[in-house]
């Protein structure tokens, strides 16, 4: 009987403790958690806050009673990890203790970046990650008591923060630092776009602002002081500038660690036994052919799969890795598929818009490198599909039933000759 060890618990370490039992019934799985609370979809607290979904449904996976029952796990609650000896598969604890295991996955996830700048732990400054601060901003905007706010980066969380601002009646200013929005993802063009509508909603749409400190007004409300000098005033500021890796006691272990935990295919790090996986990896993009944390709930879940199988004996690789950005707000919708860093000026550009659909794409000779569209919602796991398809195999169009599938949704023919044309299998 194998003594494993899953560290944090969210949608990567409940999908690799599942697929563990589906191999291996016997071994003892003890999981830590930092936290109380049972594995949750982050991306599922803006929803809670604007009363889309009921608090229940923020844990996907049922409520962590029945998880321990159901998966035999020994669950510890509130119980950090400080420290890996990965030649012993020992794990460190804050009270001095010391356990080893046979094998260990980090799933540790990652949480809101906060600047250290003056003013940032002011009451009325908030972040959006956690249950908890889901649980305290839809708090803070039953008491009716905030008119106007200001959310500090136009990330995924930041828009989705605007969204429930906005379904609040409250008054809403969205800044970033970058150039334009969705900066690591979208065409500058596309950004326009994208800006255009949204103040079109009646947000304000400010970029090129860092962020200096946040002061208090007499009257009790927020200044974000900028860089430039610029002021922006509110009744509460949203900080919502990315994500750190939760990595940091590990720093000194010996594990590869870029942004993330490094590992192989099969979410092995460069210790045999020792695995990671979700918000705290860095898996290999397959189109960069180097290693990316690329931070979404479809990767968590199916890297903890992956790294549970492997644990358990069974060999599962994880060869979907690419770059996907995609936000759904205020009936919005915006996707980026791969990496608008690579770009260069002599690709070609294929640029589209109808009454339904935006799409910029650009491509070499050989190689699909990005597209971004508006409107797809319904086809972005079939454009996902044909992307990863195009690089695994870039001589290799569309198929034929893909083909047909998009052309039945709206898709122009030169949109799929661009993607490579019809591939008859």
């Amino acid at each position: 009987m194998s003594k494993i060890a899953i560290v944090g618990f969210g949608g990567a370490g409940y999908c690799a403790a599942r697929e563990i039992r589906q191999h291996d019934r016997i071994s003892s799985i003890d999981v830590y958690s930092d936290t109380n609370v049972g594995p949750y979809n982050p991306m599922l607290t803006t929803y809670y806050v604007k009363g889309a979904i009921p608090y229940e449904a923020l844990f996907p996976f049922g409520n962590l009673d029945e998880i321990e029952k159901e998966l035999d796990l020994n669950f510890h609650a509130d119980c950090p990890v400080t420290g890996l000896i990965p030649e012993k598969k020992e794990l460190c604890f804050a009270d001095g203790s010391k356990r080893s295991f046979d094998q260990i996955l980090f799933s540790t996830g990652a949480s809101a970046i906060m600047p250290p700048i003056p003013g940032i732990d002011l009451p009325g400054v908030i972040k959006m990650r956690t249950v908890q601060d889901a649980v305290h901003l839809k708090k803070i905007l039953a008491e009716g008591t905030v008119k106007t706010a200001l959310v500090i980066g136009a990330s995924w969380v930041g828009i989705k923060v605007i969204e429930d601002l906005v379904e609040n009646g409250v008054t809403s200013t969205l800044v970033d630092g970058a150039k334009w929005m969705f900066y690591v993802a979208a065409f500058e063009e596309t950004a326009l776009r994208v800006q255009k509508d949204l103040e079109a909603k009646g947000v304000k749409v400010s970029c090129g602002q860092m962020l200096s400190q946040i002061q208090q007004e007499a009257d009790g409300r927020l200044t974000a002081v900028m860089q430039n000098g610029c002021r922006f005033t509110a009744d509460l500021v949203a900080v919502c500038i990315g994500m750190r890796m939760n990595v940091g006691f590990l720093k000194d272990s010996g594990l590869k660690i870029g942004r993330g935990i490094q590992v192989d295919c099969h979410m092995c790090s460069n210790y045999e036994g020792i695995y990671a996986a979700g918000d705290c990896a860095e898996a290999v993009d397959i189109q960069a052919g180097m290693h990316r944390n690329i931070a979404i709930w479809y990767n968590a879940r199916t890297q903890g799969q992956v790294a549970g199988a492997n644990m358990a004996g069974a060999l599962m690789e994880f060869d979907a890795n690419v770059l996907v950005n995609l936000a759904h707000y205020l009936d919005y919708d915006f996707i980026s598929i791969g990496d608008v860093a690579v770009c260069r000026p002599e690709d070609r550009v294929y640029e589209y818009e109808d009454d339904r659909y935006y799409i910029r794409a650009v491509r070499s000779d050989t190689e699909i490198k990005c597209i971004n569209m508006i409107g797809s919602a319904e086809s972005n796991g079939l454009f996902k599909s044909t992307f990863i398809k195009s690089i695994k195999n870039p001589n290799v169009g569309v198929d034929v039933k893909t083909a047909c599938c998009m052309r039945n949704r709206g898709f122009p023919d030169e949109f799929i000759d661009f993607l490579g044309g019809i591939t008859i299998d």
